[in-house]
């Protein structure tokens, strides 16, 4: 079954849990916090994987290499990008099957700085270039000021096609202590409203 408004919430919460319990092994190239980030859109993007099958559809991100033999490539333009596909003829004497994009279900963002919105700003800008039927930013809960984020990037929300979505998830900083659970929030009627994610902890 996809990804859609009636399990975003189960989607997002089992892959917070996912990537809360995955390993962080000692490594002096990369920091605890980022193999944290890297944790969550393997385990987000896990989620989506066991919503798609392979027959149909493809499942993009960074920590994915079971498309580089078709598109050459693990991340295409986004975090992470469900996609469909068809084939098109090659040009050869015997013509072979070549993979593309058909259509994009699901394009997600995620970014942890809480610094600085700036960067929220330009990686939420990314979802307006795509054509994806759904789309969702995660950004770091900022306790207070999440209401003023959403405020923030609401106009960047009133830019994008299709559904939006944005969730804010603990700072990976956080999470050996006691992280809030996630919040998501729906573009709807230019304005954002909460989706519950609680009922399936």
């Amino acid at each position: 079954m996809p990804v859609h408004r009636g399990n975003i919430g189960e989607v997002v919460i089992k892959a917070w849990n996912d990537a809360r319990g995955a390993p962080v092994e000692p490594d002096d190239r990369k920091t605890p916090n980022w193999q944290r980030s890297r944790n969550w859109v393997d385990a987000l993007a896990g989620q989506f994987n066991r919503h798609y099958p392979r027959e149909r559809y493809r499942v993009f991100w960074a920590g994915n290499e079971d498309n580089q033999a078709e598109f050459g490539v693990n991340e295409l333009l986004f975090d992470l990008a469900v996609c469909s596909v068809s084939t098109t003829a090659s040009l050869q004497r015997q013509p072979q099957p070549l993979p593309f994009i058909a259509r994009c279900h699901w394009q997600i963002e995620s970014e942890f700085n809480r610094t600085n919105t700036r960067e929220i700003i330009i990686d939420m800008s990314k979802l307006v270039m795509g054509s994806a039927e759904s789309k969702m930013f995660v950004a770091s809960h900022r306790g207070d000021r999440d209401r003023d984020i959403l405020e923030q990037c609401a106009p960047i929300a009133a830019c994008c096609a299709g559904t939006v979505y944005f969730c804010f998830v603990s700072h990976p900083d956080v999470w050996e202590d006691d992280p809030e659970v996630p919040v998501l929030h729906e573009w709807i009627a230019d304005g954002w409203v909460e989706v519950a994610v609680s009922a399936v902890r």
